[in-house]
């Protein structure tokens, strides 16, 4: 896994990921407290909830930075190295679907969650992605609203809620409009995503490709 960033995620932050924090910040958590980022790769989220405020730390699965507040556990095997009742917040974003089995994950995440904290997952939703989920090889498990769902009440979570998600941020401020405007734009074929012939090395046209492929956010408590 060690090209796993350059060949397939090859991810650089942008102001997109700027936005996306801030509006994480002030819909969901809506003050700075110690975050967990479980999965976080490179460290971009981490980076800028702490900039936004947040004692962030991070976990993953290999090293792919020098940050000393990320460290390396098996997420799908090993107890992960903090105390019970740690954080106040947790975010999770493209990774339980690299899972086989998501069960320690989801345990071990309410253990060092802390009573009354906010937990956030995000994946790409099967129902609108299928037609190319399985491009990327370390894609292990599918996941639809309802399935999400279960999974944070099975694992104890509280007064979870589990949405589509659209990584549009005009659909934040107007939903309803934004909706429309989805609707609309889905409606274009699959290959208008890519302003070139060559899906992988192509740029693609945002507001269509995320018309079409909705991502899912699962909110809960403990």
């Amino acid at each position: 896994m060690t090209k796993y960033t350059t060949t397939i995620y090859n991810f650089v932050a942008t102001e997109y990921d700027h936005k996306f924090c801030w509006h994480l910040h002030k819909t969901y958590y809506k003050n700075a407290g110690k975050l967990l980022d479980v999965g976080c790769g490179k460290g971009t989220h981490l980076n800028i909830f702490t900039s936004i405020g947040y004692d962030v730390w991070g976990l993953d699965m290999r090293k792919e930075t020098n940050n000393n507040h990320i460290k390396i556990c098996d997420i799908e095997k090993d107890k992960f190295p903090y105390k019970s009742n740690t954080f106040d917040y947790i975010f999770s974003k493209s990774l339980l679907e690299h899972i086989h089995r998501p069960d320690n994950c989801l345990k071990e995440m309410y253990r060092v969650l802390k009573p009354g904290g906010v937990i956030i997952i995000m994946m790409p939703d099967w129902k609108s992605q299928m037609s190319h989920f399985w491009d990327d090889y370390s894609h292990y498990h599918p996941y639809t609203a309802k399935s999400l769902k279960d999974a944070l009440n099975i694992f104890n979570f509280k007064d979870s809620v589990c949405e589509y998600f659209y990584q549009l941020p005009f659909m934040w401020k107007h939903p309803r409009l934004g909706l429309i405007v989805t609707k609309i734009v889905s409606i274009c074929p699959h290959s208008w995503k890519w302003k070139t012939k060559d899906m992988r090395n192509g740029k693609d046209r945002k507001l269509i490709r995320f018309s079409k492929e909705r991502m899912l956010i699962g909110v809960a408590t403990k």
